[in-house]
């Protein structure tokens, strides 16, 4: 993957249980602090898996377009598109880790950030255009990791110095 010098890595929505893309999850895990990261839905787990978390199916998946979400960064709720069955553990979330985005009805994990790494995800569909823009807010910030990335000495890990 490194070998085509991308500018960041954002791990799409698919479906499925997290817990059966091992291989996935591994190669994530190679390109933690070396490259952004942004997971969305799917990804989102995937990526949380790649940083230790685990993942639980949802006794009654989120699916529809009606569900509240609440970013912790900033106290906002928006209204998010859903369609998944599992979830990341919150008991399970190692150290440097932590929610962002939390879900209103059942207080599930929405969203995550690592403080040492350039990684962030979140679990509900970010939809970009066409359709609701709310949450657009979220590619303009893998936007900004990304050229502040890219601004740094080429073999530096994300948090260390020269």
């Amino acid at each position: 993957m490194m070998a085509l010098d991308p500018a960041g890595i954002l791990m799409s929505p698919g479906p499925g249980d997290p817990r059966l893309l091992d291989y996935v999850v591994e190669n994530v895990e190679k390109l933690l602090g070396r490259i952004p990261i942004m997971g969305i839905c799917l990804g989102h787990q995937v990526v949380a898996r790649a940083l230790g978390a685990e993942t639980f199916k949802l006794k009654f998946g989120h699916r529809g377009g009606n569900h509240p979400v609440k970013d912790l960064t900033d106290g906002r709720v928006y209204i998010t598109a859903q369609n998944h069955g599992y979830a990341v553990s919150a008991d399970s979330l190692p150290a440097g880790l932590e929610v962002t985005h939390v879900n209103l009805n059942d207080d599930t994990i929405e969203g995550l950030r690592h403080r040492d790494m350039p990684v962030f995800t979140i679990q509900y569909h970010s939809e970009g255009s066409p359709g609701p823009r709310d949450s657009e807010y979220l590619f303009d910030r893998f936007l900004e990791l990304v050229g502040s990335w890219s601004a740094k000495p080429a073999n530096l890990e994300f948090g260390r110095d020269a």
